[in-house]
């Protein structure tokens, strides 16, 4: 390397200026600046070589030992919270369940034994189930079920956590050990027993629940909104009674029918208010006319059916009538004529005699008329 020197004179064909002047160094003598550009460099090299094999296998032998720790750890914390998750959601489905059984009566779904009790518990208004996956956190489909009395799930669960996952539940077994598989049971709400001896205000599809057993007690008040009135007294008379006043059936234009106290709406008895509360029996007459007949000598009348406790009765009309005593005709009209009608049981027969001809007397027509008698 050549150091810079100054001169003071000038040298012939140079400039007149001073300049530097080098001189030769001997080999392997440094400056102090090149030595230390030369620790630099070297310091630099040294850094951008990395760790060395040594180095990087202890690093990654720690890193291995970190992750066997560290990893069953991680997993037991997420199946840890898949559990709680699980057990919470199959306990919000049972709720849900019972909440339904509590208000209608029977399960959800009951009718296809609760296969779709998830859709019909989303389907109320407002939804008594929802937010809840047809899954668990296992992945596993959630399955319910019932029975009359009880309602089940069953869903399968990862491998030594089924136990966890019953132990958070009430009324849950592991149904199978061999698929992880557990069953949670509720049964019927412990107030439903109890209202069992109530009516219920809706249809559960058990007709006992909306079935009296016993005579209705109202305290003195109405019964409105009725649509229809079917009596059933097992075949003997159904009674609809008052205590005091009038029994009065109405419609809202003014027609009515009263049955005024102590007496009687019936086909034997019948209360008229227009002619002063007379019964119609008392306007009737006691002969109700069944019909009447032309007849002749020996005709046969059959006689009418009176039910009620009415008698039959007949009337002979006769068609002509002679008497006194005619000289010059031979025992003709000399007594007149004979009518009559004899009782042979359900009919009459009707006899004519006539002092005359017998021709005469077989060609007499008379009328009966027939009648039922009511004393």
């Amino acid at each position: 390397m050549d150091i810079p020197l100054k001169t003071s004179g000038q040298t012939p064909g140079l400039s007149s200026q001073p300049g530097p002047c080098r001189v030769p160094l001997p080999p392997g003598l440094l400056t102090r600046s090149e030595s230390s550009m030369k620790k630099r460099r070297a310091n630099s090299q040294a850094s951008i070589g990395g760790f060395t094999l040594i180095e990087l296998a202890i690093v990654l032998a720690v890193m291995a030992l970190i992750a066997v720790y560290t990893t069953p750890r991680y997993m037991e914390q997420l199946n840890q919270k898949r559990a709680i998750l699980t057990a919470q959601e199959t306990q919000s489905f049972l709720d849900a369940a019972r909440s339904y059984r509590m208000q209608n009566g029977s399960w959800p779904g009951q009718a296809s034994s609760c296969a779709n009790a998830k859709s019909v518990l989303e389907s109320t208004s407002p939804p008594t189930l929802a937010g809840i996956s047809a899954t668990n956190k296992y992945n596993q489909a959630v399955t319910p079920a019932c029975d009359a009395n009880t309602f089940s799930i069953t869903q399968s669960i990862a491998q030594d956590w089924d136990g966890v996952v019953a132990n958070n539940l009430p009324g849950t077994v592991i149904s199978n050990a061999s698929t992880y598989t557990i069953r949670s049971t509720i049964g019927i709400p412990g107030s439903e027993p109890a209202l069992n001896s109530k009516l219920s205000r809706v249809y559960t599809g058990d007709p006992e629940m909306n079935r009296m057993r016993t005579p209705l007690l109202l305290g003195g008040n109405s019964i409105n909104e009725v649509s229809n009135m079917y009596l059933n007294n097992g075949g003997a008379d159904a009674r609809v009674r008052t205590e005091a006043g009038r029994l009065i059936l109405s419609t809202p234009y003014g027609g009515e029918v009263a049955i005024e106290n102590g007496t009687n709406l019936s086909v034997e008895n019948v209360t008229l208010r227009q002619r002063g509360n007379a019964n119609l029996i008392d306007l009737l007459p006691n002969f109700v006319q069944k019909g009447t007949y032309l007849v002749r000598h020996s005709d046969g009348v059959i006689k009418p059916a009176c039910p009620g406790g009415g008698s039959a009765r007949a009337s002979l009309r006769p068609g002509t009538m002679r008497g006194g005593w005619q000289e010059g005709e031979v025992n003709h009209g000399a007594f007149g004529y004979e009518y009559r009608l004899l009782d042979y049981g359900s009919y009459w027969i009707v006899s004519t005699n006539i002092i005359g001809s017998e021709v005469e007397r077989n060609n007499l027509q008379s009328l009966v008329d027939v009648y039922c008698y009511y004393p």
